[in-house]
């Protein structure tokens, strides 16, 4: 049996990796690094389980997936995940998540992937994250959301639970830009933080949900629930918060397309970025409604003969007055 997408122990030593840097007060650490001749961002993050004294068992966040740029996540253990025979015939574990005090979700199989070690065999103490799922253990982290992972191996016996603390990922997660690509000559991967130290202690306020509710037309004023393609808008990203005093100062986003055309289908990373408050003539807009965030960006997504685009992936990170920041993603579906 063939088994799906081999990923290799060996990205940790990726060209270009950088110094591993610890966040201050935290166990949380990552490490800034681009590769020099693609500039493929391959930054990672590392959470270290809270009670593994050892340090083996770790839940990782990587930018890169041999030369592609590309959120994947594994997670070693101290144990084994699977047995030989299960690793030869590529039989994975069944695992469950829960964020926070979300509800708990059990993977699918193609939410998971096996893990290879350098010499090219199954490295049985470990369990790869893909897809969707990343992405949505990103937002819970940088939310605050704890990490707990439970794996039921197939073979039988004990389910091992490992919980991974959220502290200092959304501060890691900015120094290796959010593992959107990085741009040569930028020195820090941070994106224009706010200049303000986080008081002991301090926390941004929590996020709901958040969601876009309408994008109007800029010229004819039509409202409408996603963009058109070759038509610019005003869309309204609305973030659900539990205001806790702290004030949004600054925000950013970040924009991916995603596309179809007659060969295949894709995602493309754009270089622009929209602040809040406005700057390089964007207008950006904020509004407050009870604990809402309410962001107005101006969206335009181009028309093309060749390709029809069908989404436009928003991340925004917003930073607050106590010098804490939050990140969430969101898509936006375009129309032809």
């Amino acid at each position: 049996m063939r088994i799906p997408l081999l990923l290799c122990l060996s990205l940790l030593l990726l060209p270009g990796a950088g110094a591993v840097e610890r966040i201050p007060g935290t166990t949380t650490s990552y490490s800034v690094s681009r590769d020099p001749i693609t500039d493929v961002n391959t930054g990672f993050v590392v959470l270290p389980e809270i009670n593994d004294t050892t340090g083996q068992t770790r839940f990782i966040l990587r930018c890169a997936n041999y030369d592609r740029q590309e959120l994947w996540a594994w997670m070693s253990s101290k144990f084994e995940l699977s047995s030989q025979d299960d690793a030869d015939t590529g039989i994975k574990p069944a695992v469950t998540i829960r964020l926070g005090d979300d509800p708990p979700t059990v993977l699918s199989d193609s939410d998971l992937s096996v893990v290879m070690n350098g010499d090219e065999t199954v490295d049985r103490s470990a369990i790869g994250f893909n897809g969707a799922v990343v992405r949505r253990i990103v937002n819970g982290l940088n939310a605050g959301k704890r990490l707990v992972v439970r794996v039921n191996r197939p073979s039988g016996g004990q389910a091992l639970t490992y919980t991974f603390p959220a502290s200092g990922v959304s501060t890691a997660w900015a120094k290796v830009n959010g593992c959107a690509p990085q741009r040569p000559g930028a020195g820090s991967a941070t994106p224009n933080p706010v200049t303000v130290t986080p008081a002991p202690g301090a926390q941004a306020p929590k996020f709901i949900r958040w969601y876009f509710t309408t994008c109007r037309d800029a010229s004819s004023g039509v409202t409408r629930t996603g963009l058109t393609a070759g038509r610019a808008h005003l869309c309204d990203l609305v973030i659900d918060t539990v205001p806790n005093g702290a004030r949004p100062v600054r925000a950013e986003f970040r924009y991916e397309l995603e596309y179809r055309d007659a060969a295949r289908s894709g995602k493309l990373t754009l270089d622009a970025t929209d602040v809040w408050p406005p700057a390089g003539g964007t207008n950006t807009a904020l509004r407050q409604s009870g604990s809402q965030l309410i962001f107005t960006l101006p969206l335009n997504v181009r028309a093309r003969a060749d390709r029809v685009y069908t989404s436009l992936n928003v991340t925004a990170t917003v930073y607050f007055s106590n010098g804490t920041s939050k990140r969430v993603y969101e898509p936006l579906p375009v129309r032809p």
